[in-house]
């Protein structure tokens, strides 16, 4: 099957020298010439790899790279920074924000190809399957088959509550807001009200239904959730 390259950039022969080459590689290619437009390519298209231009007419490309890192269904696409910047500082922060490479125009074609296809192969070989379970004590959690077991109990959540959990224990000791787990768990088509205490009430109905390892997901006041 086709790797899909989705390149964000607004220069036309930027454009031109990436795209044919790519597609002789086998590779289909789709263009998005703003940040607006990149961010709804991702989401329709969802592609293998994503090639970004810092500089777009309607904003700082870094906003593309720093939506799909924080939205959950996207942030495993592999980010090639394509800039004219040369400041060691910026390529640092770029990485640091979740870039996979960068690259500075201008640059050769073949280059970029094969910093491409070795990310990709990166990506690929972390996607095997793997047993994706997590298990301390008497807490078992198949992430695979959602299972949950308490002490020998097999302990039935919802579909939100698996969604919580499992969020906190991939981000184990990291705090995460309620507006981060409310944007994780039910997405951006979805608002929440203040009042609402929609992420309390199910953080709590979780807790109860994890007996004593319950104490695990601890409240940090005025800042949010985490799983200890």
């Amino acid at each position: 099957m086709k790797k899909t390259i989705l390149i964000i950039e607004d220069d036309i022969d930027i454009i031109n020298l990436s795209k044919k080459p790519l597609e002789q590689e086998g590779f289909t290619v789709s263009v998005a010439m703003s940040v607006k437009f990149g961010i709804e390519k991702i989401k329709i298209e969802k592609p293998d790899i994503i090639l970004l231009d810092l500089m777009l007419p309607d904003g700082d490309g870094a906003e593309v790279l720093k939506w799909t890192k924080r939205n959950q269904e996207f942030s495993d696409i592999p980010t090639i920074i394509l800039t004219a910047k040369s400041n060691e500082f910026d390529k640092v922060l770029l990485l640091e924000l979740g870039a996979d490479d960068y690259i500075t125009k201008p640059f050769s074609i073949r280059e970029l190809i094969a910093r491409i296809k070795t990310i990709l192969r990166r990506y690929e070989s972390k996607s095997q399957p793997k047993h994706n379970k997590f298990e301390e004590e008497g807490l078992i959690i198949d992430f695979d088959s959602f299972e949950v077991i308490v002490d020998g109990t097999n302990v039935k959540l919802t579909k939100k509550e698996f969604e919580i959990l499992k969020l906190l224990i991939k981000n184990r000791k990291i705090v995460l807001s309620k507006d981060k787990i409310f944007y994780s768990v039910w997405g951006s088509e979805e608002e929440i009200s203040e009042d609402s205490r929609t992420i309390d009430v199910h953080i709590n109905k979780l807790k109860k239904k994890l007996g004593k390892y319950g104490e695990r997901i601890v409240v940090v006041r005025g800042v949010g959730y985490k799983f200890v």
